[in-house]
């Protein structure tokens, strides 16, 4: 496992919620179902130079304790951190014992 002091980022976890308006309309927001702390790992170069290339996107991986909340994160979920909502692409991948690996990416 990954030693507590290199999860340093607080990352907060939000799920979608959709409701009706008035109209019936569905209105969608983002929820906040916990808050972890993470290691916060930025793409390599490669990857950076190709985010670069299509609208300044970034490729983020957040290593998280494995728990209930962060087992149950799917790809409808999102990241919040930095000032940027990171949508998941790769939920919960194992990596250690008792971590995980999320992989996402944001706009800058």
């Amino acid at each position: 496992m990954r030693p507590i002091a290199t999860r340093d980022k607080l990352i907060e976890l939000q799920r979608a919620s959709v409701t009706q308006d008035d109209h019936n309309e569905d209105v969608s927001s983002w929820e906040p179902i916990g808050k972890e702390y993470a290691a916060v790992l930025f793409g390599r170069g490669e990857e950076r130079r190709q985010a670069a290339q299509m609208q300044a996107s970034q490729s983020v991986t957040f290593q998280v304790l494995n728990n209930a909340v962060t087992r149950s994160l799917t790809a409808r979920d999102r990241i919040f951190w930095n000032g940027i909502a990171w949508d998941i692409a790769a939920p919960g991948v194992p990596v250690r014992r008792g971590e995980l690996e999320i992989t996402a990416t944001g706009a800058l």
